[in-house]
C-alpha cells in the first residue's frame, strides 16, 4: 500500500486487511476509551510532522479563537506579528488587533493575495491599492470593507496609512516560520462592484441606501477548498519552506443570514469547514491539523466555555496551547513553559495554581517580568493585598512604562487600604502609551475601593481615552450610580447608547433611570432598544410591561 505521511488526513486512504485490524488495537481506537473524558477535558492523540521552537514567527491568520491564542504563544517564546497590529481607540472600540480579524477561507486568501500584490510591487500601498476597499460616504470619509464595522471611517490619506499597517502586518507572513490559519464560518458577504468579500453585512447607511450592490453568500465545500489552498500557496511562493498549522475554529455562529436554526446552521459551517481542514493535509505537505474544535466542543462545556457559550474560556485557552507546547514545541525554557500554563491557569481562576506556577517561572529566570505581574495578580486575586504590591515592586523598578504593572499595583494597593497611593499609581498608569482597554478591566477591584470622587475622576478619564468603547462609558455610568448620582449617569449612558452595537444591559439600564426621572417616552423606546439586542432581558421587559401598563398588549 502507498505510504501516507505522518500527520496527514485519512480521507481517501486505502489499507490492508492487516493494516486495518491492527489498529484496532489502538488504546484510543473506540468510542468508550474516550468516554469517560467527555465529561471534563478531551485531548486527542496526536501525530505532528514538524516542529516549532521558541524565537520562531507564528503567522496568525482568523477570527476571535485566533486572537485569542496569539498571546499564549508569545508567552512561550515565539514572535507573533498579529499582537502588532493596533488602531488608535478613537477610531476602533475593539481589542487590538481584532479589526482585521478573518472569518472564512476566502477572506483568507483576499488579504493575502492583496499583501502579496503590494509585496512583489516594492511594499508601499497606494491609492489604487486600496479603492476596491475603499466604500466612500462623502466629504473625504472613507469606510474600509476589509475591516471590522466598528472601524470609523476615514479620510483618503488615513485610509492609505492604515492599508500600510495592515501591509506591513500581513507581510510578515511571507518570511514566518509557521502559518496558523483557523477559519470559523462559511456565511460570507460580498461587493457585487468589486468581487470582494466583505469584513461582515452592510452597515453603514449609505451602505444601505445601495442593496443591490451586496450579496450574501453561504460558502461551498469546493469553494472554502479552493480558497484555502491558494492562501497557502501565495504564502509559500514567497515563502516556501512555512510549515502550515490549521485548525477549525470551535467559537459558534453568533447569528446566522440563512432561514435555518442557528444550532443547524452553525452544524452545517463546522462540517464544511473540518473537512475542508482534512482535505487540505491531502493536498500539500508540511500541513498539519491541529484539533481545537474537538478538544473545545467535546469537553465539558463548563469547563471549555465561557456562561455566554459563545466564547472559549480564557483558561481553557491557556490548557490548549499547553498542550500545543507539549506536542508541538521544543527547546521551550522552563520558565516559559511555567509562565504560560500561569497565564491560563489565572485566566480560569485557579489562583493557588497560578500563584504556584508564576512562582516556578520567575526560580527558573528571575527577570521574567510577565512572570512577575501574573504573580502579582495571583496574590491580589487570593486578597494577599500586601504580598501582591510586594511582587509587583520589582517589576515597576525593572520597567516604568508599564501600564498593566501599574494597575496591577493600584488594585493591591486598594486593596491594602493605601487608596491614596492606589489612585496615584492608576493615574500614573492611565499617563502611559501603553495603558490599554484590558488595563481599565483589570482596575475594577480599585474603582470599588477608593474614595467615590476619585473613582469618578479615573473613570471619566478612562471615557476620554477610549470614547468608542463601550465598557469605558459602563464603568463610568456603574460609578456615578454606585455613589447616587444618577442624573450624571444618564448622559454618560445616552453616549454609550449611540455608540457601535451597544449592548442589552446598559441600555435597560437607562430605560430604568429614565423611567425614575419621569422621562417615560425616552424610557420606554430604549426599553424596546434593549429587547431589540436581548429579548430575554429581564430588567427591559419588566421596565417595559410597567410602562405599558393597561396599555400592554393581552
Amino acid at each position: 500500500m502507498a505510504e501516507v505521511r505522518k500527520g496527514a488526513s485519512d480521507a481517501g486512504r486505502v489499507l490492508t486487511l492487516a493494516e486495518a485490524r491492527g489498529h484496532k488495537s489502538s488504546s484510543r481506537s473506540r468510542w468508550r476509551d474516550v468516554a469517560d473524558e467527555l465529561g471534563g477535558e478531551l485531548w486527542p492523540k496526536l501525530s505532528p510532522s514538524f516542529r516549532l521552537r521558541p524565537g520562531q514567527t507564528v503567522f496568525t491568520i482568523g477570527s476571535c479563537f485566533a486572537r485569542n491564542i496569539e498571546a499564549n504563544l508569545e508567552a512561550l517564546g515565539c514572535k507573533v506579528p498579529m499582537l502588532g497590529f493596533r488602531l488608535p481607540p478613537e477610531e476602533f472600540d475593539g481589542p487590538p488587533n481584532a479589526a482585521m480579524n478573518k472569518f472564512h477561507p476566502p477572506s483568507f486568501r483576499q488579504c493575502l493575495e492583496w499583501t502579496a500584490r503590494i509585496h512583489d510591487q516594492g511594499g508601499v500601498v497606494r491609492w489604487e491599492d486600496c479603492e476596491a476597499l475603499a466604500f466612500d460616504l462623502g466629504e473625504d470619509r472613507w469606510f474600509d470593507l476589509d475591516m471590522a464595522a466598528t472601524v470609523l471611517p476615514a479620510s483618503r490619506e488615513r485610509f492609505i496609512a492604515r492599508r500600510q499597517h495592515v501591509y506591513d502586518v500581513f507581510s510578515t507572513a511571507f518570511a514566518a516560520d509557521c502559518l496558523m490559519m483557523t477559519p470559523g464560518l462559511i456565511e460570507a458577504w460580498r461587493d457585487l462592484h468589486t468581487g470582494l468579500y466583505m469584513y461582515g453585512a452592510p452597515y453603514e447607511r449609505r451602505m444601505l441606501a445601495t442593496p443591490g450592490r451586496w450579496a450574501f453568500e453561504v460558502l461551498s465545500y469546493p469553494r472554502c477548498l479552493e480558497d484555502l489552498l491558494a492562501a497557502i500557496d501565495v504564502v509559500r511562493q514567497r515563502n516556501p519552506g512555512v510549515k502550515v498549522l490549521v485548525t477549525t475554529s470551535p467559537v459558534p455562529l453568533n447569528r446566522t443570514f440563512t432561514e435555518r436554526d442557528v444550532t443547524v446552521a452553525n452544524a452545517h459551517s463546522k462540517a464544511v469547514l473540518r473537512a475542508v481542514c482534512d482535505a487540505v493535509l491531502l493536498e500539500r505537505e508540511g500541513v498539519d491539523y491541529f484539533p481545537s474544535y474537538e478538544m473545545v466542543t467535546l469537553s465539558n462545556p463548563d469547563v471549555a466555555w465561557k456562561s455566554d457559550r459563545l466564547h472559549v474560556s480564557q483558561g481553557f485557552i491557556g490548557k490548549l496551547v499547553g498542550y500545543m507546547l507539549d506536542n508541538y514545541f521544543e527547546g521551550v525554557e522552563a520558565a516559559a513553559a511555567d509562565y504560560q500554563r500561569a497565564r491560563g491557569l489565572l485566566a480560569g481562576r485557579q489562583f493557588v495554581d497560578a500563584e504556584a506556577a508564576a512562582r516556578a517561572a520567575l526560580a527558573a529566570r528571575p527577570g521574567h517580568l510577565e512572570a512577575r505581574i501574573v504573580l502579582g495578580s495571583a496574590l491580589a486575586a487570593q486578597q494577599r493585598w500586601e504580598d501582591a504590591a510586594a511582587a509587583l515592586a520589582p517589576a515597576l523598578e525593572a520597567d516604568a512604562e508599564r501600564a498593566d504593572a501599574r494597575v496591577r499595583m493600584a488594585v493591591a494597593l486598594a486593596g491594602a487600604g493605601r487608596h491614596d497611593e492606589a489612585v496615584r499609581m492608576a493615574d500614573e498608569a492611565m499617563s502611559l502609551s501603553s495603558f490599554a482597554i484590558g488595563d481599565l478591566l483589570a482596575m475594577d477591584g480599585l474603582l470599588r475601593r477608593v474614595p467615590p470622587e476619585a473613582a469618578v475622576r479615573l473613570c471619566r478619564r478612562a471615557a476620554e481615552l477610549f470614547p468608542r468603547h463601550v465598557e469605558a462609558h459602563a464603568r463610568l455610568a456603574d460609578a456615578l450610580i454606585l455613589h447616587g448620582r444618577d442624573a450624571e449617569a444618564i448622559p454618560v449612558l445616552r453616549t454609550l447608547a449611540g455608540l457601535s452595537n451597544p449592548p442589552a444591559a446598559p441600555l435597560a439600564l437607562l430605560a430604568r433611570l429614565l423611567s425614575e426621572a419621569g422621562q417615560t417616552t425616552e424610557a420606554l423606546a430604549r426599553a424596546e432598544a434593549a429587547l431589540a439586542r436581548d429579548p430575554k432581558n429581564r430588567d427591559a421587559l419588566v421596565l417595559k410591561a410597567k410602562l405599558l401598563g393597561d396599555k400592554a398588549p393581552a
